[in-house]
């Protein structure tokens, strides 16, 4: 690769980081095609093309159609994967994943969404206020959070729900809520919490049915109703750190529970 544009692919690897945009830079560890130079590197950038050259077109292809897998899934991890040549020759590639900050956008700014925000932010979530009462929703409040004043009938002008966005519904409002059930799970959205008990989210998803709403069985699978892990938490600051736990296992891909009845190796081993 010229030098002048392996610069190039760094600026753009740079850029993605400053920017905190998802992108993978996947450098040649060895291989055993003597064609094939150790160090070479391949920037792929998660909108955009690619940009680099490991060496060989195929292995350029195969990795790039790995580096999309691993920006589609919810949680990537960099690590040193095999790829399998065409021709039979082996290389070792190192992806390097750089992503986003995952968001949690609470909907409802009672008092209890409070200490939901303030943990979601310590564990580095661009957290999202969504309630259209600027007396609740403020930042003297939620200092350090997005606030939205938005009401459900301007969601769809004012609030964007992206594919790392955690939704929680929280807003102790039942029309508010069975809006937010139902513009949460028309979204990309991985996670939608909903507070309260399984009767409550029963008759809400009913009232939508009467609606004419229905979900699909994916689309359900993507809400936790009741929300949180059972911790016996009583209190709002224990209430949240159930709720974020729960987030963080889904995140990472685990199932929460005890880790000594784990019978796995590594306690950071996805299930």
């Amino acid at each position: 690769m010229s030098g002048q544009r392996e610069k190039g692919l760094y600026e753009s690897w740079l850029r993605c980081l400053r920017e905190g945009r998802a992108a993978v830079l996947a450098r040649l560890l060895e291989s055993s095609s003597p064609d094939l130079q150790a160090g070479a590197r391949l920037f792929i950038p998660e909108e955009g093309e690619p940009m680099g050259d490991l060496g060989d077109p195929s292995l350029n292809r195969l990795v790039i159609e790995r580096a999309r897998e691993k920006l589609a899934t919810l949680y990537p991890r960099s690590e040193t994967c095999p790829v399998s040549l065409p021709g039979g020759e082996q290389a070792q590639v190192f992806f390097d994943i750089n992503l986003p900050p995952f968001e949690l956008m609470i909907f409802g700014a009672g008092h209890d969404a409070v200490p939901v925000a303030k943990f979601a932010l310590e564990l580095g979530f661009r957290t999202t206020v969504v309630d259209p009462r600027p007396a609740y929703a403020n930042g003297e409040r939620f200092p350090g959070s997005r606030i939205i004043l938005a009401d459900r009938h301007s969601w769809e002008e004012k609030v964007t729900v992206g594919r790392r966005t955690f939704v929680l519904v929280m807003n102790h409002h039942l029309e508010r809520d069975r809006a937010a059930i139902r513009f949460a799970l028309n979204s990309p959205a991985p996670y939608v919490g909903v507070l309260g008990p399984r009767s409550r989210r029963d008759r809400m998803l009913e009232a939508l049915e009467q609606e004419g709403v229905r979900f699909e069985k994916e689309q359900l699978s993507r809400m936790y109703s009741p929300v949180g892990l059972d911790i016996g938490a009583e209190t709002p600051e224990e209430v949240a750190v159930s709720i974020l736990a729960e987030v963080l296992a889904i995140r990472s891909g685990h199932k929460g529970g005890f880790l000594r009845e784990q019978s796995r190796n590594s306690i950071h081993q996805p299930l």
